[in-house]
């Protein structure tokens, strides 16, 4: 009896949350994504000149943060790892794991578009006017709108993908009582 204690309590504790870290990592991703989407939407209501490339200017630097944000994701994601989830049917944890990939996949690929899609525009992009991003592609308009169009469909994917995520949280928090929710939450139970 004392030997499966002893074994028992040098395991590590079943992690139930997310760690401050990813929580951070989530929620100023998700923020920033939001952010720079309007801005992309509501553009049109800026007239041409200083303030609308100022807008775009910030929104490009939102899409760099969210790169760099999503990349750091990555590593922590990779040493710490995530709680374990609630007895999950095995079709649901699949499609969890897809619409995860997904999204990751797709916050690389959105703000490496728009980057890559100004740059062939022949446009430097400028971090919060600190600094310039060194030029990836060069001059190359036809590959340019090329990567506008892509860059406007993933955006749009993101989105949609964003707004799914969002509905299945609630749907698992609320519906089959799971507390996945709460496990992402800021000020969920600990």
């Amino acid at each position: 009896m004392s030997n499966a204690y002893s074994e028992a309590a040098a395991r590590p504790p079943v992690k139930t949350r997310y760690d401050g870290v990813m929580l951070f990592l989530h929620w100023s991703v998700a923020l920033l994504i939001l952010v720079a989407f309007a801005i992309a939407q509501g553009r049109g209501l800026v007239p041409r000149g200083p303030e609308r490339t100022a807008l775009m200017d910030l929104h490009r630097s939102l899409g760099v943060l969210v790169l760099a944000l999503v990349a750091l994701r990555m590593v922590w994601r990779a040493v710490s790892s995530p709680p374990m989830p609630a007895d999950t049917a095995p079709l649901l944890l699949l499609a969890a794991k897809a619409g995860h990939l997904a999204l990751y996949v797709l916050m690389i690929a959105v703000p490496l578009a728009g980057l890559l899609m100004t740059q062939a525009h022949g446009h430097p992009v400028a971090l919060f006017g600190v600094f310039t991003l060194p030029t990836l592609v060069g001059e190359n308009h036809a590959f340019g709108d090329t990567l506008e169009k892509l860059h406007e469909l993933f955006g749009t994917a993101i989105i949609v993908l964003a707004g799914l995520h969002a509905a299945a949280a609630l749907v698992h928090q609320y519906v089959l009582k799971d507390g996945t929710l709460s496990r992402m939450l800021p000020w969920g139970n600990r």
